[in-house]
């Protein structure tokens, strides 16, 4: 495989992972969340959300 093929890749990969996170940030935005505790977070069960319980 040429460099040019693999960076192309990389950047390509990238870009579909910030959509992706993107898209996510959105449904758990939007998300009525149904929380689950366990002893240093909470967890959605529906987006699975996590928030940390203590700093």
């Amino acid at each position: 495989m040429k460099v040019q093929n693999i960076e192309e890749e990389i950047i390509q990969t990238k870009n579909h992972l910030a959509f992706l996170e993107k898209s996510l940030k959105e449904i758990q935005k939007k998300c009525d969340h149904h929380f689950k505790m366990n002893d240093n977070f909470e967890r959605c069960l529906k987006c699975n959300k996590a928030e940390a319980l203590y700093y």
